[in-house]
């Protein structure tokens, strides 16, 4: 499903060879040391100062690991040693945690309800590098995603909560516009029910064109910042960025239904406050129909 190693050309981007020497010089605890010391500082340091800052007692030692850093993690100039933007980004990567495996935070009620069943009981935890919101009156795992293990296990339960349905939401905005929340290069998505891990689901399938980040979600989180949805749903707007996603039942995974195979359509029904629209796209998430739903057809409050 994923082309790992090539573009969507079919050519490798990158000597196996130099991609390897670039990890081997990140590879020692000394150059680790060196790249937090320097993305702590808001200035350049001088030598004397990363000396100073940096647990290495043989100037002989700091001046090879310097070397390997210096042009492509650190720049070196009159005013002394900072950060290259490669430099940034590997101690961004480093501070996230990201590399580390066990990270792991014990499930908890959070202040929340379930989109599904619109009950209360949702818990939150985190594994293997995922958030995890699950409904345990419903036993529906309402969503997991990529998360920084070192964010995961710093928060509150409920800063934790907000953080993770944010960056989320903005994770698969970005998706939906085709760029690879995880690599910046294309990303195409697909309504693949064949992926579907329950049988009332039909997923939306991500596939990037150079790296494994293959992506499930639900049809209605995807289409919920398209211009078209906002603009009919523009008096909820405000209302719908404070929501966390999973308690909006048309941003689950059961919410869209298959209403032909031949061409793919799938249809999905928007409830939020008083208005009801009903949207209709195909295989490729294009948006071929959307219309209100008449009143006459609108759920009544026995759901019959």
């Amino acid at each position: 499903m994923v082309r790992q190693g090539s573009n969507s050309n079919g050519d490798t981007p990158c000597d196996e060879t130099e991609r390897g020497d670039t990890f081997s010089r990140l590879a020692n605890t000394t150059r680790l040391e060196i790249l937090q010391t320097l993305a702590s500082s808001e200035t350049p340091l001088s030598y004397s100062e990363v000396f100073q800052e940096v647990s290495v007692a043989d100037r002989g030692k700091l001046n090879y690991h310097l070397r390997q850093l210096v042009a492509e993690y650190v720049h070196k100039s009159d005013e002394g040693y900072e950060l290259t933007q490669s430099g940034k980004r590997a101690a961004n990567l480093l501070a996230t945690s990201s590399l580390r495996d066990g990270a792991k935070r014990s499930f908890q009620r959070i202040d929340s309800q379930c989109g599904v069943c619109g009950s209360d009981s949702v818990e939150l935890g985190y594994r293997d590098g995922e958030a995890i919101v699950r409904c345990l009156n419903c036993d529906r795992q309402l969503t997991n995603f990529d998360f920084p293990p070192a964010a995961a296990t710093a928060y509150s339960i409920e800063e934790f909560k907000d953080a993770f349905a944010q960056r989320t939401w903005t994770y698969f905005d970005l998706a939906d516009e085709g760029i690879c929340p995880f690599c910046a290069h294309s990303i195409t998505f697909e309504i693949r029910p064949s992926a579907a891990t329950d049988s009332d689901s039909v997923p939306a399938v991500g596939t990037c064109s150079e790296c494994p980040a293959g992506i499930r979600a639900p049809v209605g989180l995807l289409l919920s910042t398209r211009p078209r949805i906002q603009s009919a749903l523009s008096d909820s707007q405000e209302k719908i960025s404070r929501i966390p996603f999973w308690e909006l039942e048309w941003c689950t995974f059961g919410s869209s239904e298959i209403q032909r195979t031949d061409p793919l359509v799938v249809e999905l029904e928007i409830e939020m406050d008083d208005l009801y629209l009903s949207v209709e796209v195909d295989s490729d998430l294009t948006i071929k129909r959307l219309h209100p739903v008449p009143t006459s057809s609108q759920p009544n409050e026995s759901g019959s």
